[in-house]
């Protein structure tokens, strides 16, 4: 229910706090942090390339669900597609999110991924929909799609690998057509983070990890300059997401199977962390809409 009906977002993204300025220039992923996961030797194919399959599905947080239902059912309702609609999947991992949405209706879904083992992945997964599905490796941060030329466009637990989300979100808006919506997932955010020391906290968090966690606050303020109206959004709280059996899977997978750093030495951080940046505010729901009539955007002095 929190899930599928976001909130409103009129009371948020007016201004950013310290903490929140602050890490939009010392957290920012450079390029020499491509696909850094975990520490500074391995890559997302090192850490994850022997557990990947065309089957698996790494993100963390997907919502918990009603019995018998799919991980991704609350993303369907939120996005709406329907037959003929173009979709781009911006990070897309196994390929997992759209393979469901292709099931339900005759979508056109572009894929991105900067991981070669997850390309190959895609490719196998996508062979039986005809063309309908076709993926792209590519870094996100340099792509050249047409202007207008998707109805929607989804980003789950990957904004926060750009190298320049403000360019990010300009290439989203370019890239929609007047009415088309845009679903941002993000998990942790620095909204309610008042304290310096819980803000080096989570800095050491970022370090291991190169993830600029982006939260629902940050994201309203830079859509709505952008000129998204409307915005919608949902902070869901760690007991709507942490207290699933998909989580637990991945906390024992990370530190059991893949022996992660991040699991494995930073627990202490990660539980200092989790007080203000995971209990506090969990997960980030942003969904987005270009308006259908546009007016030409005015620059105001900071």
């Amino acid at each position: 229910m929190l899930a599928t009906h976001p909130r409103d977002a009129a009371r948020i993204g007016h201004a950013l706090n310290e903490f929140e300025r602050r890490q939009l220039i010392e957290w920012l992923p450079k390029p020499d942090d491509l696909l850094k996961h975990d520490d500074e030797h391995r890559t997302y194919d090192d850490v994850f390339g022997p557990y990947r399959s065309e089957h698996d599905n790494y993100s963390t947080c997907v919502f918990p669900r009603a019995p018998f239902t799919d991980r991704y059912a609350s993303d369907y309702l939120l996005l709406a597609p329907k037959d003929g609609m173009r979709l781009l999947d911006l990070g897309c991992g196994s390929g997992a999110a759209a393979d469901y949405f292709a099931t339900r209706c005759k979508v056109d879904i572009t894929c991105v991924t900067n991981s070669t083992v997850q390309g190959d992945i895609c490719r196998l997964k996508f062979e039986k929909y005809d063309g309908r599905l076709r993926v792209m490796v590519e870094d996100f941060d340099r792509l050249k799609l047409p202007d207008a030329s998707f109805d929607a466009i989804y980003a789950f637990e990957s904004i926060g690998y750009s190298k320049d989300v403000d360019a990010w979100l300009e290439r989203c808006w370019r890239m929609l057509k007047p009415g088309g919506r845009l679903l941002i997932r993000s998990p942790g955010s620095l909204d309610f983070c008042r304290r310096e020391k819980d803000f080096q906290n989570v800095t050491a968090f970022f370090e291991n990890w190169r993830y600029n966690f982006l939260g629902a606050n940050i994201l309203v303020f830079k859509l709505r300059r952008l000129g998204f109206a409307p915005i919608r959004y949902r902070h869901l709280p760690f007991w709507a997401w942490g207290l699933t059996w998909n989580f637990f899977q991945h906390l024992f997978l990370w530190k059991y199977r893949l022996k992660m750093r991040t699991m494995v030495d930073l627990e202490k951080i990660i539980w200092r962390t989790s007080k203000i940046f995971v209990f506090g505010n969990g997960y980030n729901i942003v969904l987005a809409s270009k308006p259908l009539q546009l007016f030409p955007r005015t620059v105001t002095e900071a």
